[in-house]
């Protein structure tokens, strides 16, 4: 069940758009999309192990349904988050996952979705780009590379090889909303590791599933 991954959105929030700093405009973006109070967010992730594709589908403050489907022909697996409650259905009908892991799902959603992060990624304004046939405003920031647990005993060379990851968040100009999340290496800027797009105005109703009686 810990294969399912709550969506990292770097959801902040800022005021408007006039006299912003960068940073404060991206804020300004996920602000916009917390408002909207329901969206998805689809992702495809990829590593040295493959890839996952990955929709959650949000209803704030605290409800998800999220879909994992693990490299090309992988068997769809589901989780629903209701509250404090989560049901997980691996191919095999829907169960309600224990309480203590409800928890933890319950409160990542709230911390990285519902609520703004503590800490945010200073980011620069990249200018106007045209993206896949449209133009979106674009900023970029250094994401901070988490170094092993035994980096220190290894020595300087573990972070001589480490290369950090850019992220690059694409704002729809005439909505003001965050339309996609992208993080590459920055030596490798076309190779993307996380792809994510937002889409907003779907009709989404997040409900408990009916539980498999064995």
């Amino acid at each position: 069940m810990r294969i399912f991954l709550t969506a990292i959105l770097v959801l902040t929030s800022a005021p408007a758009f006039a006299e912003q700093s960068c940073r404060e405009q991206v804020d300004a973006a996920f602000a916009k999309l917390r408002a909207a109070k329901s969206f998805r967010f689809e992702t495809t992730i990829t590593n040295a192990e493959g890839s996952l594709k990955m929709s959650s589908d949000y209803v704030l403050p605290d409800r998800m349904h999220q879909k994992v489907v693990l490299g090309k022909d992988g068997v769809p697996m589901e989780m629903i988050v209701v509250g404090k409650r989560a049901w997980s259905n691996q191919g095999a009908g829907w169960v309600e996952l224990p309480e203590a892991f409800s928890n933890t799902v319950a409160n990542q959603i709230k911390e990285t979705v519902t609520d703004a992060p503590k800490a945010a990624t200073d980011y620069k304004c990249a200018g106007d780009k045209e993206f896949e046939g449209k133009t979106y405003a674009v900023y970029q920031g250094v994401l901070a590379t988490p170094l092993p647990a035994d980096a220190k005993d290894k020595g300087p060379r573990v972070s001589a090889v480490s290369v950090p990851n850019q992220q690059s968040v694409y704002v729809d100009k005439a909505t003001g909303l965050p339309a996609r999340n992208i993080v590459a290496p920055v030596t490798e800027p076309d190779k993307r590791l996380f792809d994510g797009t937002f889409v907003v105005g779907e009709n989404i109703a997040i409900e408990p599933p009916k539980v498999s009686s064995n």
